[in-house]
């Protein structure tokens, strides 16, 4: 099972943003391991290079009955970690979900110190086998 979210803009030092990636159900059971994280940006988008403090973390949340259960992934545009037009992130996998039906896999962007600004149209692929 493929979690997909395409994520808005975000202003530099905006608001945090949370997008909806789905909801997990073991009726359409294939499995309940995150295996991997993507983070692609769409064709003609203007990179984001990595800074060392201001910057932006995209983190990937598991949440029950609406309360934030853990952050199993996350990735921040830190140096060396651009997002680029076409060009896939692997969003390390930090922590494995305990899945049960009814969770909810969600999108999480923060902003850190004054941080920058991110176009929209992130796309973030969470696989589940």
């Amino acid at each position: 099972m493929i979690y997909t979210a395409v994520l808005p803009a975000q202003a530099a030092a905006g608001a945090d943003v949370t997008t909806l990636a789905g909801v997990y159900s073991p009726v359409f059971y294939s499995g309940d391991t995150v295996t991997d994280i993507e983070i692609v940006a769409p064709p003609s988008y203007s990179t984001v290079t990595g800074a060392t403090t201001n910057n932006a973390t995209i983190s990937v949340r598991q949440l029950r009955a609406g309360t934030v259960i853990q952050t199993f992934g996350s990735v921040t545009t830190s140096v060396g970690v651009n997002l680029a037009a076409e060009v896939p992130i692997s969003v390390p996998i930090t922590a494995q979900p305990i899945f049960q039906s009814g969770d909810v896999i969600d999108i999480r962007m923060h902003q850190n110190g004054t941080g920058q600004a991110i176009g929209a149209g992130l796309w973030i692929g969470v696989y589940v086998s």
